[in-house]
């Protein structure tokens, strides 16, 4: 075996978090005057089809990981789901989502998880005894935040909350 060693800058570049962003360029849903209205976009390709018109990213302070890029997203008001076990264990960054059945506004993905830049998911869950399939939570994949949204074991849609991730 040779004896070699690793530069220390390259050794740095290797330590630091990777698809970390600038804090000050992430916004939350929030942060905007119009909310949903200013952070989405009429798609070139089919009118009529709303998409993000930012990349999406983690909102956790400090992480920023791009979850996915600009106009992958698809916009959709649709049922609320719910997504947390505890509010009491409601992470700051992740604001609580109307209870269903009211609606809540999603960016759907799809057809599969390869259209992400940097996502992660939990263990099945059973969040009703009726129902008949299982949910995986959508995570951030860097810092493991979340819920940031849901998708159905095996299924081919991803909806993540327009209010749980950071606009760049």
């Amino acid at each position: 075996m040779s004896n070699q060693s690793i530069h220390p800058s390259a050794l740095a570049a290797l330590q630091r978090p990777s698809n970390t962003g600038d804090r000050s360029t992430i916004r939350k849903l929030s942060d905007f005057d119009q909310g949903v209205l200013a952070v989405f976009t009429s798609h070139d390709k089919n009118l009529g089809e709303l998409t993000h018109r930012f990349d999406l990213l983690c909102p956790r302070n400090g992480c920023g990981s791009v979850i996915l890029k600009a106009g992958i997203g698809r916009w959709v008001e649709r049922d609320s789901v719910e997504l947390d076990t505890a509010q009491e264990s409601l992470h700051p960054d992740l604001p609580a989502l109307p209870a269903p059945p009211a609606t809540a506004h999603w960016w759907l993905v799809t057809p599969n998880m390869m259209e992400f830049e940097n996502i992660g998911f939990t263990r099945p869950v059973q969040k009703d005894a009726v129902a008949a399939k299982k949910l995986k939570f959508l995570i951030c994949a860097e810092c493991d935040l979340g819920p940031l949204g849901w998708c159905e074991e095996g299924g081919n849609e991803f909806w993540l909350a327009c209010s749980r991730v950071g606009y760049r």
